[in-house]
């Protein structure tokens, strides 16, 4: 390639004026052509508008239950949906002192003691942190498949015949806590007996099917729940009246634990969107996939399908000016935001090629080759990492990535591209921003050769 050649050339003379005193440097290789050579730096601001997708892939990371209103983006309702799985328990004694989960298990003469749902808090959207909730939780009717891949529109009926089985009220002023949920008597032992009658853990999960967090009327926040956590489980508190051998002595308050962080278990959420009292109202005659623009405002809002999409004509247009040049460092700056503390940005933008005006946000993970993420990497590397740009929240306000390997092979013409969108870590958070249209730039530091 003529860049990588140019470069290697001028770092192979730094490297010899360095090292050789004696040597030609680079001030006598240039003499009487240090005219023809000028660094230069420019600001290049980017079209950019909004795209709107009718549902986001909902089953990696948090899930999310609850009520959420918000002027801008709308009125949310989430019912989440979750399985619940055992690992049975290694057969090596705990030590002294130490717990070893499922080693003691239940058999025929187990009484149920209580069960108990624990739910660890993630993050919350929405009124005052006292203000009261509550949660309803219920079996679904339909089994959920692990290898399936779950988007924020597919809704699952609650199970009539088994109904509810667990309910509270709550409030979320510590993050820290974990909700505690008292699960029915004859859930609880209906999940002990499985135990008992060695049913098989696959199977098993398909009996219980799932489970479905419902938010009441009333509730006024949205909540999002770590089920990956320790802290997330389902505890089964029983004792043995009888012993039947060594891992089911007698003994009381003897627990088994499921969890939800099974290969075999699928996690995911649904949202119910009414935008009909929001700014984007307009968006209820939208097709997914179509762009829009509004009151030269750019929007994101992840998880109900709202992210901003970048233009990069001016690139190509300074590019065609420009002429002879070599890029010495690209930056893609978006902000500052001037308002950051009324909203609740996400951490970390990623950039996406758009083909087609099309983006396919399962696609993204399932078959990222399908949706080509920005990448940047170095020449004399063979890795490519995703090109995160992440929100400086304390200085500049913005976000503020360098790409200039990315936009180089654009200049090169090794990578098409000419529209980006911009994507959160994961599309599924509720973390949202609303900025100027004016705030997105390219600032460019280049040398350029003049014949």
């Amino acid at each position: 390639m003529k860049f990588l050649t140019r470069v290697i050339i001028i770092l192979s003379f730094l490297n010899l004026s360095c090292d050789e005193s004696n040597e030609i440097g680079i001030d006598e290789l240039l003499s009487g052509q240090k005219n023809k050579i000028r660094v230069h730096y420019v600001n290049v601001p980017l079209n950019i508008s909004n795209i709107y997708l009718d549902s986001v892939r909902t089953d990696e990371g948090d899930v999310y239950f609850g009520k959420y209103s918000n002027p801008n983006f709308g009125d949310v309702k989430s019912i989440s949906y979750a399985q619940l799985s055992y690992q049975p328990g290694s057969e090596v004694p705990p030590l002294p002192g130490e717990v070893s989960e499922n080693y003691y298990f239940p058999n025929q003469s187990s009484i149920l003691d209580s069960a108990v749902l624990y739910l660890k808090y993630s993050k919350v959207y929405g009124e005052d942190i006292f203000s009261e909730q509550e949660i309803t939780v219920s079996q679904i009717q339909d089994t959920l498949f692990s290898s399936a891949l779950y988007t924020s529109s597919r809704y699952v009926e609650v199970s009539p015949p088994i109904g509810d089985i667990g309910f509270t009220r709550f409030k979320t002023f510590n993050m820290d806590t974990v909700l505690r949920i008292p699960i029915k008597d004859f859930y609880g032992r209906f999940m002990l007996n499985q135990i008992v009658n060695d049913v098989p853990v696959a199977e098993l999960v398909d009996r219980m099917r799932g489970l479905a967090f419902v938010p009441g009327e009333n509730n006024s926040q949205l909540v999002s729940f770590n089920l990956d956590d320790d802290d997330s489980k389902l505890i089964l508190y029983f004792n043995n009246p009888e012993e039947n051998g060594l891992f089911s002595p007698v003994e009381d308050s003897l627990q088994y634990i499921f969890r939800f962080n099974s290969p075999i278990t699928k996690k995911y959420s649904y949202y119910d969107i009414d935008r009909s009292a929001s700014e984007l109202s307009f968006l209820d005659s939208y097709n997914s996939n179509e762009k829009f623009d509004f009151q030269d405002k750019i929007y994101w809002h992840p998880a109900t399908g709202i992210y901003p999409v970048i233009d990069l004509k001016n690139y190509y247009n300074f590019l065609d000016s420009a002429k002879n040049i070599v890029l010495n460092k690209v930056e893609l700056v978006t902000g500052p935001i001037d308002e950051i503390d009324n909203f609740s940005p996400p951490s970390k933008a990623l950039y996406y090629i758009l083909r087609n005006n099309n983006l396919n946000p399962i696609g993204i993970i399932s078959n990222p080759e399908e949706n080509v993420v920005m990448r940047d990497n170095a020449y004399y590397s063979d890795e490519s990492d995703a090109a995160e740009h992440p929100l400086d929240s304390i200085v500049s306000f913005s976000y503020k990535g360098e790409s200039t390997v990315f936009f180089q092979e654009l200049a090169m013409g090794n990578l098409t591209a000419n529209e980006l969108i911009t994507y959160p870590e994961l599309p599924n958070t509720f973390d949202n921003l609303v900025i100027d249209k004016d705030k997105v730039f390219l600032k460019i530091y280049y040398t350029k050769y003049k014949e």
